[in-house]
């Protein structure tokens, strides 16, 4: 007979805690639009099986993309054909402090967790100070929120290195980042639309690419 704590183990995080993820697993996960948690929707230790299920949520959904990732050392790590580890993932199973999560969701505090589009949490506090007239300012500063790294001001993320800071440049939101115009500009594949505030760049690269060229790029 169930009982009301079985119910748990319906919960993610639950699960997650009695039952960790383990050196050689493979793990689809959610890589857009970015949560504030590893969305991780089916774990085997079997890579044609996960690779199969990684297609099939991606065929399944139509504004969220999958990955498969590998638990290698306690990283993630993105997978080559054979399965084995190639490099680090920028995504990774973050745990955030539980202050920060209630700092969050209260509406009385001055701050909010962001995700990095890397897929870094970091806390952005509301800091107020007096200019040299005395004129009251407030600015967002970002703060580490991590289990193992909390409280630590930052300027630029610490997983990918960009820059959380503005330089009170006034964005231009109707343009694109440059490094579409190199890599994306007249692809069939390029997406380019504003989900949830996130850009999809296209299916094969939703966070577009670092490089100058694109292996996939398609007339």
């Amino acid at each position: 007979m169930d009982t009301p704590s079985d119910f748990n183990f319906l919960n993610q995080s639950a699960a997650e805690h009695h039952n960790p993820y383990q050196e050689g697993e493979y793990l689809v996960i959610k890589t857009y639009p970015r949560e504030k948690r590893l969305c991780c929707v089916h774990r085997s230790f079997d890579y044609f099986v996960a690779r199969n299920q990684t297609d099939l949520e991606n065929l399944a959904h139509d504004y969220s993309v999958f990955g498969l990732r590998v638990f290698h050392q306690g990283k993630l790590y993105q997978v080559i054909d054979n399965g084995k580890p190639e490099k680090i993932s920028r995504q990774q199973d973050w745990k955030i402090d539980h202050s920060y999560l209630e700092a969050h969701y209260d509406q009385n505090a001055e701050g909010e967790i962001i995700i990095c589009g890397c897929s870094y949490p970091y806390f952005s506090a509301l800091v107020s100070y007096s200019s040299l007239h005395n004129d009251p300012i407030a600015e967002s500063q970002p703060v580490t929120c991590l289990v193992d790294d909390n409280g630590r001001e930052i300027d630029n993320c610490p997983n990918c290195g960009s820059q959380l800071v503005d330089d009170d440049v006034e964005e231009d939101y109707d343009s694109e980042p440059d490094y579409l115009f190199a890599t994306c500009n007249g692809c069939s594949n390029y997406h380019g639309q504003l989900y949830n505030g996130n850009l999809l760049v296209c299916a094969i690269h939703p966070h577009g690419l670092n490089g100058e060229s694109c292996p996939d790029f398609a007339n």
